[in-house]
């Protein structure tokens, strides 16, 4: 009986009809709630931000842009890269294999990456943190959740091949199960080529957001894998002409909304490659919850709150639920009602 009742559910929740009503009710609805109750601060904040015009990249009301030719973004790219040579590189890479060990990992599939921001000298991460602080690029996620930002992720991957190996992990479909709306901008610090493994997202907008998903995920997936789909099955779904991918030289980037986006990692095969990566998000994000500290910022210890005068900056690096959300334990909830609620393809 419970058994029918759930394919009947889930065959209704693949119909038109169930399509229309999220799309045309529902979640206009749902997005004034998470606007204007959810994160009533992170609005006021929009609002007050919007009074003096900043200047923006403009998304054409898509979840996704590709930046190329940009002076700010080419001269962080070669700071980057001028710092992580060649010798850099080889020296990170033996000492994470050196100390690889997977067993106690809970993602089986991180055998691939290094997140070198922390082994940055100061004046480097000084730099990526004023890069992220850069009004245009509040802006433009700002712009697009339409509630003033948190910094949710800094991270800068060096992402080299690994023998017998082949696309696993976030090398393979997916969106970031984590949230309503986000905005990462991932930023190439050098050179990107099919040899090096770009980044892969599908060209258009999905009118619903987080909730649409594709149902031929990896079965009996490992963590790292989970909610994942293979190239193969992505590839019956959407052909190569609704793909598109970030390449060409260092400096170029992407705004991408990770959350309503599906995307992959690129596989690398001959070639290392080194992806700035920092995350505009929002406070109900289950991403942000462990990162949000007290005293200092999470990804950048040097940044004390006492310190910060600037109310925006305060609220990028610091700001945390309320009481009352916590209570209601809001992040874990709605990523509930979003799994619950979504439209299956």
């Amino acid at each position: 009986m419970i058994k029918n009742i759930k394919q009947i559910l889930s065959k209704f929740k693949s119909s038109k009809i169930w399509y229309y009503f999220l799309l045309f009710f529902f979640i206009p609805v749902y997005n004034f709630f998470w606007e204007f109750i959810f994160n009533f601060q992170g609005k006021l904040y929009y609002y007050l931000w919007k009074l003096k015009k900043k200047d923006s990249f403009d998304l054409k009301k898509n979840d996704k842009l590709i930046v190329e030719n940009d002076p700010s973004f080419k001269k962080i790219a070669y700071d980057l890269k001028n710092h992580i040579n060649e010798d850099f590189q080889k020296k990170e890479i033996h000492r994470f294999n050196q100390n690889l060990n997977l067993r106690g990992k809970v993602n089986k599939f991180e055998d691939y990456r290094i997140d070198i921001f922390q082994i940055l000298p100061t004046n480097l991460k000084q730099q990526i943190i004023d890069f992220a602080l850069n009004e245009r690029n509040i802006s433009t996620a700002a712009n697009h959740l339409k509630v003033f930002p948190v910094i949710g992720k800094i991270y800068l991957f060096l992402n080299f091949p690994v023998e017998e190996k082949k696309e696993r992990g976030a090398m393979l479909w997916h969106k970031d199960d984590f949230g309503y709306k986000s905005l990462d901008l991932f930023l190439a610090i050098n050179d990107i080529d099919n040899q090096n493994g770009p980044l892969y997202f599908l060209k258009k907008k999905e009118p619903l957001g987080v909730f649409c998903k594709l149902t031929n995920v990896i079965k009996n997936a490992l963590p790292g894998e989970r909610n994942k789909i293979s190239i193969k099955n992505f590839s019956e779904i959407f052909s190569d002409e609704n793909i598109d991918a970030l390449r060409g030289p260092a400096g170029n980037a992407i705004f991408v909304d990770s959350f309503t986006t599906y995307h992959r990692g690129g596989y690398c095969f001959s070639k290392n490659r080194i992806m700035l990566r920092i995350c505009y998000q929002t406070p109900d994000s289950i991403d942000v919850q462990h990162k949000i500290s007290e005293n200092s910022f999470y990804f950048f210890e040097d940044i004390k709150k006492k310190n910060i005068k600037n109310i925006f900056h305060k609220y990028l690096f610091f700001k945390k639920l309320n009481f009352f959300w916590k209570l209601l334990r809001l992040p874990d909830n709605l990523m509930r009602l979003y799994r619950l609620l979504h439209y299956k393809i």
